[in-house]
């Protein structure tokens, strides 16, 4: 079956390079911002609202393309054996137009589980591109990052052929690795797909379809995985609440040590001017 390609466009606001990567984002500058919003002489301006929402799994949309097949499956069958996929917290940001900017695999284990469930996100008031920038000032400047992850895998893999293989392998030898399932642990969960009833076969069917209905094509505009926010699911909730207090010195007026960091840094200065332009709109 063919699936849906997103249509790669140019963002109205921030253009054709609307991302500054991880290791673009100038640790000086970086450092500077974040908490510069509270002493820049406007407390309050620099805020970006954004709070816990649920939303179907099949309504978020990817931000990278680096995914491992197997590492969905085996997360599906664990999801699937301890009923844990029904509102499950995916313990990740969501831009405002649903993408997600980690946590890949936990969605698309409980999109090939069913997509019309629902999930618990954390979702930031920034568009996609915007909301990878202001994540990546953040993953530098206040988490001492400046490496992120590389990503393996890819997302147009995510196929129902390509599930054929590796669910008849599962349920024939099991999943090895750190998190090991049984070829009856693996047939048990196949039996627990919604609307399998119990019949492996027919959750391997299901899952299979579900596969060939995913997204398989990443953000416009979003970089490589390694370029990407590394932001764990224990950070979140402080990071939520430092964007909706204004941390991040993001808009005019600027502290002192800001203007003079963003003196050296030209480029994360004008996507901030351009990020302001929408959080004014917003």
């Amino acid at each position: 079956m063919l699936k849906l390609k997103s249509l790669l466009t140019e963002d109205p606001i921030l253009g054709k390079t609307g991302v500054v990567g991880l290791s673009q984002i100038d640790k000086d500058t970086a450092n500077a911002a974040v908490g510069g919003g509270f002493n820049d002489g406007e407390t309050g301006d620099d805020s970006i609202p954004g709070g816990k929402k649920k939303i179907p799994v099949g309504a978020l949309k990817p931000a990278q393309s680096e995914l491992i097949k197997g590492k969905a499956f085996g997360m599906l069958v664990d999801f699937l054996l301890r009923n844990k996929y029904k509102n499950a917290d995916l313990g990740n940001i969501v831009s405002a137009d649903n993408y997600i900017m980690d946590g890949h695999h936990r969605w698309a284990a409980i999109y090939l589980i069913d997509p019309s469930t629902s999930v618990n996100v954390t979702q930031i008031d920034l568009p996609g591109q915007a909301l990878v920038t202001v994540l990546n000032t953040m993953t530098v400047g206040k988490l001492g990052i400046t490496a992120g992850n590389k990503g393996k895998g890819n997302l147009a893999e995510f196929t129902g052929k390509e599930f054929e293989k590796i669910i008849d392998d599962a349920i024939a030898n099991g999943i090895p690795g750190q998190f090991p399932k049984s070829t009856e642990e693996v047939t048990k969960a196949l039996g627990m797909v919604p609307g399998a009833n119990g019949d492996a076969e027919a959750g391997k069917a299901i899952v299979m379809k579900n596969a060939d209905k995913m997204p398989d094509t990443k953000m416009p505009g979003a970089p490589a995985r390694v370029e990407m926010p590394v932001i764990d699911s224990d950070k979140v909730k402080m990071v939520q609440k430092m964007l909706a207090k204004g941390a991040i010195d993001i808009k005019e007026p600027h502290s002192p040590e800001v203007s003079k960091a963003m003196g050296e840094s030209k480029a994360l200065k004008e996507h901030f001017q351009k990020i302001a332009n929408i959080i004014k709109k917003g």
